[in-house]
């Protein structure tokens, strides 16, 4: 059945999206989902360029880019934009001017979800400066008179999600309980997952499990993925990113 839902994913880095959410991408792409993914950097102050070495730090952004785009392929993800952003610098960017562009993309894509990082569990600086001006960007798009564009009207999006990164699940549900995450089953598109890592070459070469084995145990490799409620009931179970909507139409 297709999905007429739109889903904007805003991350930090090429690489984000599979390694946090590439599962449950795919599975929203595979329904019919038409998603966004907006990166803020290029990624070129990666730590690796291959094992052994593929590229020069000169052209590792533009590799990152292409890495990244074979990886969209693999994912469903239909529509890429970048924000330009100097990598390991998303922090020291104007606030209010990253979420107003956040804003603009949002009001010109009318997505019904949004997934970003978490502000304080990013594992990153870039991922919690990028997460804190996308979620501040989902409060204000709905607002008429939070940057008023002639083009393209205020939209509110419906609902809001923080990747939950494995490193930091036990903390979060030590301190949040189980009812305030979303847990999505992503057995069925973990080989596409799997693929999309793979196509960031330069950044995965050097983990061997990766490459070594057709059904590699890594913990970023689950078969399921887990996203923090923004702002959808905890006393609801969810599988997905739409039930609630769907459920109140």
């Amino acid at each position: 059945m297709q999905s007429q839902h739109r889903l904007l994913v805003v991350l930090a880095h090429p690489d984000d999206e599979s390694f946090l959410c590439g599962g449950t991408i795919a599975k929203m792409s595979e329904r019919g989902v038409h998603i966004t993914l907006l990166c803020a950097t290029k990624g070129e102050m990666g730590r690796r360029m291959g094992n052994p070495i593929i590229t020069t730090r000169e052209a590792l952004p533009k590799l990152r880019v292409e890495e990244l785009k074979r990886a969209c392929e693999e994912l469903g993800i239909s529509d890429l934009r970048f924000l330009n952003v100097r990598d390991k610098t998303i922090e020291f960017e104007s606030f209010d001017l990253l979420a107003e562009r956040i804003v603009k993309v949002i009001r010109e894509v009318q997505p019904d979800a949004l997934v970003t990082f978490h502000g304080k569990y990013g594992g990153h600086p870039d991922h919690c400066a990028i997460g804190r001006a996308a979620e501040f960007a989902f409060l204000k798009s709905g607002d008429p008179n939070f940057y008023p564009d002639q083009v393209f009207s205020a939209f509110k999006v419906q609902s809001l999600y923080f990747v939950l990164w494995h490193a930091f699940y036990d903390e979060w549900i030590k301190e949040n309980g189980m009812s305030s995450i979303t847990r999505v089953n992503i057995a069925g598109t973990l080989q596409k997952k799997i693929r999309a890592l793979r196509s960031h070459r330069s950044q995965t070469l050097a983990v061997s499990e990766l490459w070594g084995n057709q059904n590699p145990s890594l913990p970023f490799l689950k078969k399921s993925e887990c996203f923090i409620k923004g702002n959808s009931p905890t006393n609801i179970e969810e599988t997905d990113f739409f039930q609630m909507i769907e459920r109140l139409g």
